[in-house]
């Protein structure tokens, strides 16, 4: 009995310790991945002051690095601490400057802090500081090819001139400097609405005194940039409230500054994950502490009844009622206590920050255990009138109890499917009192289906035992017979429902946020294979690809961007061309859904109403909508409208393949991007949310499934010693072994079965019972609210929930039958 208990005391304890810092290491990963993966210009704060007119403020370098740290000062201390200490700041001017009045040339002068630690020049040497109208510059190689600019010439810029005094290339690509200027790589290009050709801009280094000193219109950006192991999920929502107030700072000063950034939505979006991963790790936690709970509980009174007659001796020898209920809570303390701190003492080694339900979960239970210890150990000292009395106010307590289970069972399950897990909390991402309640409701829904089963169980059984009556056989008569005074049920079922129900909710939603993780794969690739290219696919390497061993199918299509000429200036679209009958044949087998046969474009709904309209790509033509449709797999047509060709393409520019994208790698052309369905779908499930969310649905799940096994053993051995009296006495009488088995076995099925059952019922309901409030669509790589039908009940995951309740059923009357043959059942 202490070895069980000391087993089930320290698995417990281990678990609800170190799942919540497993989560939480998972959290800090998460949000380091997020921001490292954030482009640096959004995930940055960028200060932004635009000096026009009036050219007093920032006359020189060391004005504008004054400000920066003007600006650090303002930051809150979350802020700061999260905040990249190295100083990255830069003015240009306001608009860039016609170059040798050449149409569609132009120059942007630009100073930027650090930028020589940076380059390194290919010819020439850095720009001085010029003199009266006259700049020194330095520009991108890459530009400078581009534009034809070379070393030692000179641009006019309206009033000004620039000399070309180098050519510089970033000296480390990959360094966060140029992912904050990017600018300084490349031309951009740009066209004005309704021009025929684009605007081409250079940017150029110049002397950043000369140039603050110019009078020029100028835009000055202070650049505070996360570091980005610094915020993580215990200090996201107070650097999330140290930005906000930052820029309200900012917003008291005398200059006229602005606050650009993306970090603030980049924060929330993570943390509302974090709310949503917190409180469903919850769910399962607290789940996971009411069926440990009760399972230590059956051992708990297993013990009890076995030290009850030395208890009863104690107190005939004159020991008080304190003194028996402390020998039994100390006895149970010597292996509880222990065995709870050496579960926590080993839950140390997983990595991760110990949450509050990590530190005092594992008291919690051995407290607990405790408790019912003594309980357990008090005598009943009521008999007769008044033992009838006390049975009429229990019975009382009892439907109140039930009746409160239900009701906070259905507000807890109403308020979740309205309101949605994760948004009850105080703060940003916190988990309040709001959210511990709504995070209870599957534990609620357990309970209440439990308590619906003890009430309708007794009946059924009857029933059957009825039935049982009529016939001659004795066994079944006995078995049912055994089975209508079953003592002390509603301890078990209270125990094994939940963890049935628990454990099969969390293996289909892990289920379907696998189904989910697979199509919205096939969704971003739209065929196992991909390939684009912008600047169009030969005919020959479609055929080199569609005849190489290993692809069995290639379907060229032509994806692209144009104007739906409707309405005043037309409508953006993207146009797909594609023939669509073969390519439901490539996809044939996959959770694609594609477009139903038929003839006559497809249209997204906003151009449905139009009879007829021209299009300029991939050549003019007139779109005629025939039906609509709303998306395609692959294809990002962001705000604009959406138009399907259902014909194959002439100008291909992407390939839609099944096969081996071994056999397809060595073929593409240079400029070509191959993505595939393995590799998307890594991409999802790689990602640190998700895989601390599937990993924990998983352990919650096994730990539940290895706790209702042992509360069922228990329960049956608990019985086993009257059980052993009445067997002996039938044996007495003629029963046989067997005979004897099927008795024991008929006693523990009906309530087993039933509990089994109603527990995976109750399970498989949960997901579309509670979809509404708790939406993992965000997991799966797709919107909030994605979810099919389809993954909501996954057919594999189902499947092996019912094998786990057929299971623990079948295990315990295996054993039931052994222990009956036996002439005992423990």
């Amino acid at each position: 009995m202490a070895a069980l208990l000391a087993t089930l005391v320290f698995g417990a304890a281990l678990v609800v310790s170190a799942l919540p810092r497993m989560v939480e290491s998972s959290l800090d990963a998460a949000a380091r991945s997020i921001i490292g993966a954030a482009p640096p210009g959004t995930a940055s704060l960028t200060v932004q002051y635009s000096r026009g007119f009036d050219l007093r403020p920032m006359r020189t370098t060391a004005d504008v690095a004054g400000a920066d740290t003007a600006w650090r000062a303002l930051l809150p201390t979350a802020l700061r601490m999260a905040a990249d200490p190295a100083p990255l700041f830069d003015f240009s001017a306001s608009s860039p400057i016609l170059i040798n009045n050449q149409a569609h040339r132009y120059l942007t002068l630009k100073w930027v802090s650090g930028a020589e630690r940076h380059v390194r020049y290919v010819e020439g040497g850095p720009p001085g500081p010029g003199s009266g109208t006259r700049f020194e510059v330095a520009v991108p190689a890459v530009a400078a090819s581009e534009m034809s600019i070379r070393t030692g010439d000179t641009l006019r810029l309206g009033d000004l001139t620039a000399k070309v005094t180098g050519l510089f290339e970033p000296a480390r690509p990959a360094d966060r400097f140029w992912a904050l200027e990017p600018e300084l790589t490349y031309v951009i290009h740009h066209r004005v609405p309704l021009a025929m050709e684009d605007d081409l801009i250079v940017t150029a280094l110049t002397d950043g005194d000369r140039l603050a000193g110019a009078e020029l219109p100028m835009i000055f950006r202070w650049l505070v940039t996360p570091a980005q192991g610094r915020v993580g999920a215990g200090n996201a929502a107070d650097v999330l409230a140290a930005t906000e107030e930052f820029d309200r700072r900012l917003g008291r000063q005398d200059l006229e500054l602005t606050l650009s950034t993306g970090f603030d939505r980049i924060l929330r979006e993570y943390l509302d994950r974090l709310a949503v991963t917190r409180a469903l790790i919850t769910v399962f936690l607290s789940g996971l502490a009411v069926v440990c709970l009760g399972t230590t509980a059956l051992a708990v009174l297993l013990f009890a009844g076995r030290v009850r007659g030395d208890l009863l001796l104690m107190r005939a020898r004159g020991a008080s009622l304190a003194r028996a209920v402390l020998t039994c809570g100390g006895a149970v303390a010597l292996v509880a206590v222990p065995a709870a701190a050496a579960g926590q003492l080993a839950a140390g080694f997983v990595p991760g920050a110990p949450t509050a339900f990590a530190r005092l979960g594992p008291a919690a239970l051995a407290a607990g255990t405790v408790a019912i210890a003594c309980a357990a150990a008090a005598p009943r000292r009521f008999t007769g009138r008044r033992s009838t009395g006390r049975r009429s106010a229990n019975a009382l307590r009892r439907i109140v109890l039930e009746i409160l289970v239900l009701v906070l069972a259905v507000a807890s399950v109403q308020l979740l499917r309205t309101g949605g897990l994760g948004t009850g909390g105080s703060g940003a991402g916190g988990s309040g009192a709001g959210d511990a309640f709504l995070a209870s409701a599957p534990v609620l829904l357990a309970l209440a289906a439990a308590l619906a089963l003890l009430r309708a169980g007794p009946a059924l059984i009857h029933l059957a035992f009825r039935a049982a009556a009529r016939r001659a056989a004795a066994v079944p008569f006995l078995g049912l017979a055994a089975a209508r005074a079953v003592p002390g049920a509603a301890l078990p079922v209270l125990t094994l429902l939940p963890a049935v129900a628990l454990a099969a909710y969390g293996m289909v939603t892990a289920g379907g946020l696998e189904e989910a993780q697979r199509q919205a794969a096939w969704e971003r690739t739209g065929a196992e294979i991909r390939v684009e290219r912008a600047q169009g696919i030969a005919p020959e390497t479609l055929e080199q690809i569609a005849h190489a061993p290993g692809v069995r199918a290639v379907v060229p299509a032509a994806v692209g961007t144009t104007v739906a000429e409707v309405g005043f200036g037309g409508r953006p679209a993207t146009v797909v061309a594609v023939d669509l009958d073969a390519y439901r044949r490539l996809v044939a087998g996959s959770p694609l859904h594609l477009p139903p046969p038929g003839t006559g474009a497809l249209v997204s709904p906003d151009l449905s109403a139009m009879r007829s309209f021209d299009i300029g790509w991939p050549a003019r033509t007139t779109v005629t909508p025939a039906a609509t449709v709303d998306a395609m797999p692959g294809v990002r047509a962001g705000d604009g409208a959406l138009i399907v060709l259902r014909a194959a393409p002439e100008q291909v520019n992407t390939l839609l393949i099944a096969g081996d994208p071994g056999a397809v790698r060595p073929l593409l052309p240079s400029g070509a991007q191959m993505t595939t369905v393995a590799g998307a779908l890594a991409e999802i499930t790689g990602m640190p949310l998700t895989k601390a969310l599937t990993t924990a649905l998983r352990v919650a799940a096994a730990a539940l499934a290895a706790y209702a096994l042992a509360a069922v053993a228990i329960a049956l051995t608990g019985g086993a010693a009257w059980r052993a009296e009445d067997l002996g006495l039938l044996r007495a009488l003629g029963l046989t072994r067997r005979q004897a088995g099927l008795v024991t076995v008929l006693e523990a099925a009906p309530l087993l079965v039933l509990t089994a059952v109603a527990g995976l019922a109750a399970g498989l309901v949960m997901p579309a019972l509670l979809r509404p409030g708790i939406d993992l669509s965000a997991y799966a790589g797709g919107r909030y609210g994605a979810l099919t039908a389809t993954a909501l009940l996954p057919v594999l995951p189902c499947a092996v929930a019912g094998a786990l309740a057929a299971g623990v059923a079948a295990v315990a009357l295996v054993g039931a039958y052994l222990g009956g043959s036996r002439g005992h059942a423990g």
